[in-house]
């Protein structure tokens, strides 16, 4: 359990350079994952699952891994009751809702075109911090935030998928629930730690989309659902392994690095996704997108050294990962 120090609150001290670097890697490995999800979660229909049964599942399934490992390595343990109770019913939810609006955009418009439309959240990230905290943005991560978003537009501007309105909105959706989800979860998972952060919004989100998918049973289609056995495969996998590196990863990052550094790293997932999509699904690439990835690729290789070192407060409790 982390102790508060003693010094006067005001003096600060800046995060260490190894965990900034392993902040950064796990940042990278999470952007990985999400990159792959939208071409898992297209492959995952062809069993019979549906968005809001598939959420539940993995969910679940990584949510009883995390905890278990939490409790086995000793991390569960007296936490602030506020932070824990923030972090399972309202980043949990938050995250469940934007997921499942993400995998039924990947369903209604196809996995290229959502995987670039859902990267707008960096500007809803910008908002809501400036929101809540009145807290000013360096000017070069702005300028960062808007060319890499340009560089977005180059990637999904000639995608093989077509776009349809519902599924842009529900990708649009998806983003300002994933940036009030980083943006509400920095300041708790300080308090409780990354992997037990982890399986607490895993929880949540859980019991929402199970919440969601037996209303849509109950209201829609009046049966359970059902899918094959290699559906049970493709959940066992995502909640084994990409939940907890996506979820865990990204936790560990927004606590070092800040949610608008790791917003800004994860504008790399579309060009992850749109390989994926090229190479599983067979989406064809155009020229004006492989440009595109070039310039992302480009300004995320300088980002690191243009954002301002995570400043950490002395007179605050973080909770050791």
């Amino acid at each position: 359990m982390a102790t508060r120090a003693e010094s006067p609150p005001a003096q600060t001290l800046p995060v260490d350079a190894p965990h900034v670097a392993v902040a950064w890697a796990c940042g990278l490995a999470s952007v990985v994952v999400y990159g792959l999800t939208p071409t898992v979660a297209a492959l995952s229909y062809d069993t019979g699952l549906t968005p809001t049964v598939l959420v539940a599942l993995r969910s679940l399934c990584g949510a009883i891994l995390i905890l278990a490992f939490a409790g086995a390595t000793g991390r569960i343990r007296r936490v602030p009751v506020r932070a824990a109770l923030g972090l399972m019913l309202v980043c949990g939810p938050l995250f469940g809702l934007q997921v499942i609006c993400y995998f039924a955009a990947v369903q209604s418009t196809g996995a290229q075109v959502s995987v670039v439309v859902v990267h707008v959240y960096p500007v809803f990230v910008l908002f809501f911090v400036w929101l809540t905290t009145r807290q000013r943005q360096n000017p070069a991560v702005i300028v960062l935030c808007l060319v890499m978003i340009g560089g977005i537009g180059l990637v999904g501007g000639s995608g093989g998928a077509a776009v349809t309105p519902a599924g842009v909105g529900l990708a649009v959706t998806s983003a300002v629930g994933y940036a009030l989800y980083l943006v509400l979860g920095e300041r708790w998972v300080r308090h409780v730690g990354a992997v037990l952060s982890s399986g607490l919004v895993t929880v949540g989100a859980a019991a929402t989309a199970g919440l969601v998918a037996a209303g849509l049973v109950a209201a829609v289609t009046a049966q359970p659902a059902s899918f094959t056995a290699a559906g049970w495969v493709s959940v066992i996998a995502q909640g084994a392994f990409m939940i907890p590196i996506g979820v865990g990863c990204a936790f560990y990052a927004v606590r070092r690095l800040g949610s608008v550094s790791l917003s800004l790293l994860g504008l790399l997932e579309p060009v992850v996704g749109v390989l994926a999509a090229r190479v599983v699904l067979g989406e064809r690439l155009q020229p004006v997108q492989w440009a595109g990835m070039l310039v992302i690729l480009a300004v995320c290789a300088i980002l690191p050294r243009v954002s301002a070192a995570r400043k950490v407060p002395v007179g605050t409790d973080v909770a050791a990962d």
